[in-house]
């Protein structure tokens, strides 16, 4: 083979090695889903998903909300991401998650976004069957952000959900 082929074939093989790698690059691992960032109405959460799940507007007296599925989840499994105004009405069970000085049985403490938080599994003996995890507000004193996941028919995927969202969980306010 001459000079020239091979230096054909080496700049032809430097070519495809650098689409490829643009390619994935800009495609992201082809194993992972493409992700997309969801936000509750008023911007006060953010978070990473992938493109496939879907977002569904909340009761209009459920603050600054989102519920989320993916595509194999039914209405009654949405995970629900809130950002809860100031409550009026102390001694709810969520404000006793986000108590510092209130421990609540079966929690655990956990931080979302550089925020201390407190987790609740599901708990068949104490009647709880979604995950949910509380904690106070960035800067709005007294509001608190919020994310409920019920753990239905596939209690592995809704975790997994529950789990993403609070892994890339943005707390603006």
């Amino acid at each position: 083979m001459s000079g020239r082929v091979r230096g054909g074939v080496a700049v032809l093989l430097a070519v495809l090695v650098c689409v490829t790698a643009w390619g994935v690059l800009r495609d992201g691992d082809p194993e992972q889903p493409q992700q997309t960032t969801a936000r509750t109405p008023d911007g006060a959460l953010t978070f990473a998903m992938p493109a496939t799940w879907r977002t569904r507007a909340c009761p209009a007296d459920e603050g600054d909300c989102l519920r989320v599925t993916s595509p194999d989840m039914t209405e009654a499994e949405a995970a629900t991401v809130a950002f809860l105004p100031p409550n009026p009405v102390e001694g709810t069970p969520v404000d006793a998650l986000v108590n510092p000085g209130v421990t609540v049985p079966g929690s655990t403490s956990v931080t979302v976004d550089g925020l201390p938080a407190t987790r609740l599994d599901p708990d068949e003996q104490q009647g709880q069957d979604a995950i949910l995890v509380a904690g106070r507000a960035r800067t709005a004193v007294g509001s608190t952000f919020m994310v409920l996941c019920p753990v239905g028919g596939d209690p592995e995927s809704s975790r997994a959900m529950c789990d993403q969202i609070l892994r890339t969980l943005k707390v603006t306010r």
